[in-house]
C-alpha cells in the first residue's frame, strides 16, 4: 500500500530535520575545532602552558558505563551538571527529569521550568532551555521510564525528540516513532507550548487545573509533573492531577517513579528494557 501524501511529507521533514541537525553538529565541531586551535596558538604565543577544559557534548559521547553525575557542554551553554544513566534501557542516557518521591515541588513557575529546578541524585527537572539547546545541536530519542507502586514498571521509547526555543514557548516540535509498553500518551501532545501556572498557554488554564507543568493540548493524556500522590490512587474527582500517564493506569493513578531521558539518536544502540 502507497503513503498518503501527508505521510510522505512528513517522511521527508524528518529526513530535512535529520540533515539539519547532522550539518549543526559538523558545523559546531568545526567552530569548536576552530576556537580551540586559536586559544592554543595565543596560550603559546604568551607562553603558557594552562591546561584547557573540554567537555563531551552528552552522557553518550563520554562513554560512561557508571550512573551518575558529570558535566557535559553543548553550544550555545556554558557546562553544566547532568545525571546519566546506565541502567535498563542501556548506556548514554541524559536524565532530564524524575520523580520518586514526592520530595521536590513541582508545581513551579516559568522561570524556574526555564531554568530547571531540584537534585540530580534526586527529584529534579533538567530546565526548558538546556533541553531545547540540547536537543537541536544533534537528533536525540527519548525514553520515558514508569513504575507504579506494586513495583511493576513499563515504558515508552521515541526515536525522535526536539524542543523549540523559548519563542515558541519551547513547544514540543517533534516526536518520533512509538515503541515499547506503556502505550503512546505523550503523542497528543505533539506541537503544544509548555505551560505553567504563570504562563499558560491553553485556552482551558490546564495548568492551573491539573496543578502541574506539561505540553498541555486541552488538557493531557500525560502529565509527569503533576502532583505526586503516596499510594497512587486517588478520588476520581481530582482525575488527571497526579503524575498521569493515561494509556498503561488511567486518568485516576499517580506512578510511583518516573524518569524521561534522551539521548543521541545517530550513534546509539539501544535495547529494550
Amino acid at each position: 500500500m502507497t503513503s498518503s501524501p501527508l505521510a510522505h511529507l512528513q517522511e521527508l521533514y524528518e529526513k530535512a530535520e535529520d540533515l539539519i541537525s547532522s550539518l549543526r553538529v559538523e558545523i559546531n565541531r568545526m567552530q569548536k575545532s576552530s576556537r580551540s586551535a586559536e586559544t592554543t596558538k595565543i596560550a603559546k604565543q604568551q607562553g603558557k602552558n594552562e591546561k584547557i577544559d573540554t567537555y563531551p557534548p552528552s552522557c553518550l559521547a563520554a562513554m560512561i558505563n557508571t550512573n551518575g553525575i558529570y558535566t557535559i557542554e553543548v553550544p550555545g551553554l556554558r557546562p553544566f551538571p547532568v545525571s546519566c544513566d546506565t541502567g535498563k534501557a542501556g548506556a548514554g542516557w541524559t536524565v532530564i527529569q524524575r520523580r520518586q518521591d514526592g520530595s521536590e515541588n513541582f508545581y513551579r513557575s516559568w522561570a524556574e521550568y526555564r531554568t530547571g529546578f531540584g537534585n540530580l541524585s534526586a527529584e529534579f527537572f533538567m530546565g526548558l532551555e538546556q533541553l531545547h539547546r540540547i536537543t537541536n545541536a544533534e537528533p536525540y530519542e527519548l525514553f520515558v521510564q514508569l513504575e507504579d507502586f506494586d513495583g511493576e514498571s513499563h515504558y515508552a521509547k521515541y526515536d525522535r525528540f526536539v524542543v523549540a526555543n523559548e519563542s515558541e514557548a519551547y513547544a514540543l516540535r517533534v516526536l518520533g516513532k512509538y515503541t515499547g509498553d506503556a502505550g503512546d500518551s505523550l503523542r497528543y501532545h505533539v506541537g503544544m507550548p509548555f505551560s505553567t501556572f504563570d504562563n499558560d498557554k491553553t485556552t482551558n488554564h490546564c495548568a492551573l487545573t491539573y496543578v502541574g507543568a506539561w505540553w498541555y493540548n486541552a488538557c493531557q493524556h500525560s502529565n509527569l509533573n503533576g502532583q505526586y500522590v503516596e499510594g497512587g490512587n486517588y478520588e476520581v474527582k481530582l482525575s488527571g492531577r497526579g503524575i498521569c500517564w493515561q494509556s498503561w493506569r488511567g486518568y485516576d493513578y499517580g506512578y510511583k517513579l518516573t524518569q524521561m531521558m534522551i539521548r543521541p539518536r545517530c550513534r546509539a544502540t539501544s535495547k529494550a528494557p
